[in-house]
């Protein structure tokens, strides 16, 4: 019985780490699609800023204007993501510290049943 303990033990760590890899990935997934429009909507910016004022239209300017505000919108997305992949990173180490904790105080426990019990057998 205590082995069965000990690997679904083991089992539900192994799916913990997987979950949160899986994390991790959708965030890097997420920043990559991210960083990849900010660049093609800065390369659709440059375009239109390169255009010399005297020749540039009504709808030049009001292009530049909302390709400015989508820039700065995906840039505050960017900067949340990047808050709430550190955020979960800190709450993780935590969890960790505190299964370690817990695992430790078991051990010994453990260790002083089994070893009860052991001297038992002796005698």
């Amino acid at each position: 019985l205590p082995d069965i303990e000990g690997e679904l033990c083991r089992i539900e760590r192994v799916r913990d780490v997987l979950v949160r890899r899986e994390s991790e990935l959708r965030y890097m997934m997420d920043d990559i699609q991210l960083c990849k429009e900010i660049t093609r909507l800065k390369k659709e910016l440059q375009k239109l800023v390169s255009i010399p004022d005297k020749d540039k239209l009504k709808e030049d300017r009001e292009q530049e204007e909302e390709l400015l505000l989508q820039i700065n919108k995906l840039v505050e997305t960017r900067d949340f993501l990047v808050d709430d992949a550190e955020f979960e990173r800190l709450r993780e180490r935590e969890e960790d510290r505190e299964m370690a904790a817990s695992l430790q105080s078991k051990i010994p426990k453990a260790l002083a049943v089994q070893g009860e019990s052991d001297h038992e057998s002796v005698i």
